[in-house]
């Protein structure tokens, strides 16, 4: 193996361990901010779960309708 094709080698491999380290960078801000996300969403649902618990154990909600007016209006 001549100096040069392993000098080329080394290079490559270089070459290729930049690219993964930047794949690697993305994909980790990726995942960062689907977790960011998926909190979100869990403290939503947890919101809604307990406003559902909430108005199920009001009983039905008591509403006039000569007292509401259409948007339109």
């Amino acid at each position: 193996m001549s100096a040069a094709n392993a000098d080329d080698r080394l290079t490559n491999v270089e070459l290729l361990l930049t690219h993964l380290q930047h794949d690697l960078e993305q994909l980790s801000q990726v995942v960062f901010r689907q977790q960011a996300e998926l909190d979100t969403l869990r403290k939503e649902l947890i919101l809604l779960d307990t406003r559902v618990v909430t108005l199920s154990t009001e009983g039905p909600e008591v509403r006039d309708p000569q007292a509401e007016k259409p948007p339109h209006y």
